[in-house]
Formats: C-alpha cells, sequence, structure tokens
C-alpha cells in the first residue's frame, strides 16, 4: 500500500549531489509531488535542506534512506508519515 510522505534530507552545498538523488528516485520509479531546496546555515557549514514529498511503500523508503545515507555530502536524512485532514462536514 502506497503512503504519503515526506523526506528532509541535509547536504552539502553541491548541485551534483542532488542530481544523484533525483536519480536514485527515478530509477525505483518513485514519483515527486513535491520539491523544495534552500540554504540553511549549520554551525560553520552551509548546507542544502531538501524537502521532498512522496508516494510510496515504506519498505521502499527505508531502502532508499540507506542508500542515499552512503552518499558522501549528506548529513542526515529524515521522513515522516504525511497526515492529511479531511475537513469535510
Amino acid at each position: 500500500m502506497e503512503i504519503d510522505f515526506s523526506i528532509k534530507i541535509l547536504i552539502e552545498d553541491n548541485i551534483g549531489l542532488l542530481i544523484r538523488i533525483l536519480i536514485l528516485l527515478n530509477k525505483r520509479n518513485l514519483k515527486i509531488n513535491y520539491m523544495n531546496v534552500s540554504k540553511k546555515k549549520y554551525k560553520k557549514y552551509n548546507l542544502n535542506q531538501c524537502i521532498l514529498h512522496l508516494k510510496c511503500e515504506k519498505k521502499q523508503l527505508i531502502k532508499l534512506k540507506k542508500i542515499i545515507n552512503k552518499l558522501i555530502g549528506v548529513y542526515s536524512i529524515f521522513y515522516n508519515e504525511k497526515k492529511l485532514f479531511n475537513n469535510t462536514i
């Protein structure tokens, strides 16, 4: 069963690293619903914060997290299940 996930990745300020992450997603046929990249200053380091919204199975996401963590330049990766609220009256 596919679930909506929100993924937050802290990476070095390197566009090539972001492209490698997007290629990994493409190889696994995962569709990105939303993507936001912003610069963050953490202590003395300049990092990019990538926020992605995906729809996939939890097993796929855990495998993807392990692969992304192995890339050089990735500092941390977090994910959580997106909660959708139905405001029906």
